[in-house]
């Protein structure tokens, strides 16, 4: 099992877990929505999808991520920037620290959904998010908790997401 050290959250009844996270070299939480053996079978699903993830949508979440971060540059200090100015989508990711996988209990057990939680420097108070479901990147923006349960629609309308080339703050 990937997902390791899981116990009951007592506040919010939630479970935690721990995994190694083989994309980003580092130990990460993983929030689930239960502890019954199919959920966890499931996340253990989705922890190792995550841990393989796919280099084209890797390579397309960092362009995401990118059109996050340069949107965020007008309210960085002009003096000691959040972020250098030569940032690219090979680069971007130094400057986030991924946190959390989280993983709800899915509406299709055959689908592979999730949400990323991170730190950043350019947005320090919400952070970033990556939604991802069935190979696709659905959301990538400030932290909201979005689902990946969503229909596509909600994604492109109702979301901000910089997944879409129009979406600009």
């Amino acid at each position: 099992m990937i997902i390791t050290d899981i116990r009951k959250d007592s506040g919010s009844g939630l479970y935690f877990g721990r995994m190694y996270s083989q994309l980003f070299g580092r130990e990460i939480d993983v929030a689930l929505y239960g502890d019954d053996a199919d959920y966890l079978d499931y996340a253990e699903k989705c922890g190792n999808y995550f841990n393989d993830l796919p280099a084209e949508l890797f390579a397309l979440l960092k362009k995401y991520s990118l059109r996050y971060c340069e949107d965020m540059r007008d309210y960085f200090d002009t003096e000691y920037p959040d972020v250098p100015e030569d940032v690219g989508e090979d680069t971007v990711m130094n400057y986030a620290r991924v946190n959390c996988l989280i993983i709800e209990k899915p509406k299709d057990s055959a689908s592979v959904g999730f949400g990323v939680e991170f730190s950043c420097d350019w947005e320090r108070e919400h952070g970033m998010e990556w939604t991802i479901r069935d190979g696709r990147a659905l959301y990538v923006g400030d932290f909201m908790g979005i689902s990946p349960w969503y229909s596509d629609s909600v994604y492109a309308k109702q979301c901000r997401s910089y997944v879409y080339d129009d979406f600009y703050l």
